[in-house]
């Protein structure tokens, strides 16, 4: 079947994955898997304004001295992914061969700074899948945003790695940003710098950085043997053995980190080592994964309406009895009066709920922030925690191998804030359809009303708040934890696919545990 997830800036990588899993398991023959960015337009500038992350200078400049921030970019990349044997007998034109993909969330710091530790995690579960050495690869597609403190982050995750993987006569690789030429394509980054890959396999060139003149002075390139191109230069064959290998990274808020492997195409190559895309698996696979691996549901909680807990739930179900209520009168934020000449065409009966309760100090999220932050992920961090209980497992903890799934229905309308601006204009254009007679004072008023009833003003903390990967993001760092943790959308069967991942992934031994959940509001 088909699936949107949300994975921040790392989505097209995570739904690449998903793709090999599937036609690993042989479950397809072949896969549509990319990502696409078309975001509303002011709550990416503005957005990333009051993060203080837009570049003021408006030229993006990854690893640069001059860097001072992003610039948005807008596309979409998708690849069509088959087995590599059934590729080979059908005669596909091969333009590269993914060899391992890395998954990870960061445990340690806020949801908006990245963590070396939960990048290096994801770096080396992708080499140990492809059972190469970080100094195997000649290129590395670097997530670069050109923001200095995650791009300074992101170059230390990866002189860390190469150290203590290499000697001190490594070879050199090229690192560089496709963001550089085309922005930044938030959750088809990804796709980008795959495709930037690809072609330089074709082409055998190793392609320039735009814009780059001089690092920044704390880059640590020399020690980690690692370049950043002003030119195209050739990219030669280390051996009439090896083809030309290359990474790619993307890192995403919440925390969410993904590294992909891969090599060029074996007719491109004299080799003898060809392995199937098939065997495409987590190195702790080899313990012999089972599809029929049973997998144990060990706690769990429930929110439906006015049945606020697990224990009112089943106490509805065993005695019969409904939590279908009348809709209250009140539940159009504040806009009551525009609704009204409209509320007979309008359900009248749900199982509605009236707010989510979070009891002070609870949890890591200041009582600032709570106004705006999307319900949903309040609703979803409640019930994680009462899932937890029921578990019997500690609130905190280390656990790098725990991840976390939510299915939640992807809902555009939580970061567009373009009605808020136009509001002026439009709103004395339907006064006057209705044939409202309002003074200036009056007319104030009911704009103000129809403002809120879009949402409150885009700040700093809604930025985050409405991001739907956030939903996860924001379980995995209240408890602990690293593995993979994002959204997933399939409208209804939304909450059984992201079960469906997470009984792969365990029986495949990616992950030890995992919370699933789905959230509709």
């Amino acid at each position: 079947g088909s699936l949107t997830i949300d994975a921040a800036c790392a989505s097209s990588l995570y739904a690449i994955k998903l793709a090999c899993d599937a036609l690993a398991d042989g479950r397809v023959d072949a896969m549509l898997a990319g990502g696409v960015s078309r975001p509303e337009c002011l709550y990416t500038q503005i957005g990333f304004s009051q993060l203080q992350a837009l570049s003021r200078s408006g030229v993006c400049r990854p690893f640069d001295a001059r860097a001072d921030g992003l610039i948005v970019g807008e596309g979409a990349g998708v690849f069509l992914l088959k087995r590599l044997d059934d590729a080979e007998r059908d005669g596909d034109e091969i333009h590269g061969v993914i060899r391992g993909i890395g998954l990870s969330n960061d445990q340690a710091g806020s949801l908006l700074a990245a963590d070396s530790a939960g990048q290096l995690r994801a770096l080396r579960a992708a080499y140990e899948q492809a059972g190469w050495s970080p100094c195997d690869v000649d290129l590395i597609e670097c997530h670069g945003t050109g923001t200095p403190l995650g791009d300074a982050v992101e170059l230390q995750s990866l002189a860390t790695l190469r150290r203590q993987a290499g000697s001190p006569d490594m070879p050199p690789c090229v690192i560089g940003s496709v963001k550089s030429n085309i922005g930044h394509t938030l959750t088809a980054a990804g796709a980008a710098g795959l495709m930037k890959v690809l072609l330089a396999m074709r082409h055998r060139q190793l392609p320039p950085t735009a814009g780059f003149e001089q690092p920044a002075s704390t880059a640590p390139l020399e020690s980690a043997s690692l370049r950043i191109l002003q030119q195209p230069q050739p990219w030669p064959q280390r051996d009439e053995r090896t083809p030309r290998r290359a990474a790619i990274s993307a890192f995403g808020f919440g925390g969410i980190n993904a590294h992909l492997l891969v090599e060029e195409s074996p007719a491109r190559v004299a080799t003898d080592r060809v392995v199937s895309a098939a065997s495409l698996t987590t190195a702790s696979a080899t313990r012999n994964p089972r599809a029929d691996e049973p997998v144990a549901i060990v706690g769990m909680d429930a929110r439906f309406g006015r049945l606020d807990s697990l224990a009112e739930f089943r106490e509805a179900v065993f005695r019969g009895r409904s939590a279908i209520e009348p809709r209250p009168a009140d539940r159009w934020f504040g806009d009551e009066r525009s609704i009204a000449p409209l509320a007979d065409a309008l359900p009248k009966n749900g199982a509605l709920l009236d707010s989510v309760r979070i009891t002070p100090g609870a949890f890591r999220v200041p009582p600032a922030e709570l106004p705006d932050i999307l319900p949903q992920q309040l609703l979803m961090l409640v019930s994680a925690a009462a899932a937890m209980d029921d578990a019997g497992l500690p609130r905190r903890g280390d656990r790098p191998r725990h991840s976390v799934l939510i299915g939640m229905a992807l809902d555009l309308n939580t970061t567009n804030y373009h009605l808020r601006w136009v509001l002026e204009r439009w709103a004395r254009a339907w006064a006057r359809r209705r044939g409202l007679r309002l003074n200036d004072g009056e007319f104030d008023r009911w704009l103000a009303e129809l403002r809120d009833a879009c949402g409150p003003p885009l700040t700093s903390p809604r930025v985050l708040g409405a991001l739907g990967n956030i939903v996860a993001s924001r379980i995995a760092r209240e408890f602990g934890f690293g593995g993979p943790s994002y959204a997933l959308s399939a409208d209804a069967a939304s909450g059984l696919h992201a079960l469906e991942i997470a009984r792969r992934a365990l029986t495949h031994h990616e992950i030890d545990c995992a919370l699933v959940g789905a959230v509709d509001l």
